[in-house]
């Protein structure tokens, strides 16, 4: 049976991930903050899910991590750094340093920190991937052609986390692991952009389908297996 981390998995994209990698029969391991939310994902997932209550920008994370899959697996096919924070402080006046402090804690230091965690059962898969979930909003290139380049602490800590997974990508490759940035789509969500046009719902099963069929050849990002296709770094 395949096995899978998801970080962030207490709502939106997370949550329906988490079910939806239930429903095709893997060994689940959602990470979320609230303990309330961990019994609930239990109560759900009865013996193929082993909720982990962390929190990605805690330094005890990693080991809380590590614990239960210890106790729960020998190898690690899949890890899914979902886990995510945005603040939408548009312009220099309104933007602190504080907040692009915070957001790189979560989205970048977060999920290196999982990805350490979690790399000696990732070594254990026959065919190991770790998808860092990005955005479209952490593109250089979109940003310089003129999308949006007023949420700073956002576009900035997607930015890093890319340039994250192309440094695990080309460091890790040779034991055998991809590290990939996967854009899930404009998702409909309680945080969405003015054109979102996609159900999380839709989102999970479109990315564990690519996850089915990922070419491990393919560049390391940015994929989007809603739209198809590489979007600029």
């Amino acid at each position: 049976m395949p096995s899978v981390l998801i970080t962030g998995a207490s709502k939106g994209f997370g949550r329906e991930l988490f079910k939806v990698f239930l429903e095709r029969g893997w060994t689940v391991f959602p990470v979320v903050r609230d303990p309330f939310i961990a019994d609930d994902l239990k109560a759900v997932a009865w013996t193929a899910g082993y909720p982990i209550v962390a929190d990605v920008t805690s330094p005890d994370a990693g080991n809380r991590i590590a614990k239960v899959l210890q106790a729960r697996t020998r190898s690690l096919d899949l890890l899914v750094n979902n886990a995510g924070s945005i603040k939408k402080l548009r312009r220099l006046p309104n933007v602190t340093p504080e907040d692009l402090e915070e957001l790189f804690r979560v989205h970048c230091v977060g999920a290196f920190r999982c990805t350490l965690a979690a790399l000696p059962f990732l070594r254990r898969a026959e065919r190991p991937i770790v998808a860092n979930i990005t955005s479209r909003k952490g593109s250089i290139g979109l940003t310089v052609a003129g999308e949006g380049g007023d949420v700073y602490s956002y576009k900035i800590a997607k930015c890093a986390q890319n340039m994250l997974t192309a440094c695990l990508d080309q460091e890790l490759r040779a034991e055998g692991i991809r590290v990939f940035a996967v854009h899930p789509g404009r998702l409909m969500t309680d945080v969405a952009p003015a054109d979102a046009d996609t159900l999380p719902r839709d989102a999970a099963i479109r990315f564990a389908d690519w996850v089915d069929s990922v070419d491990r050849e393919a560049p390391c990002g940015i994929h989007d297996p809603v739209a198809g296709g590489l979007i600029e770094w």
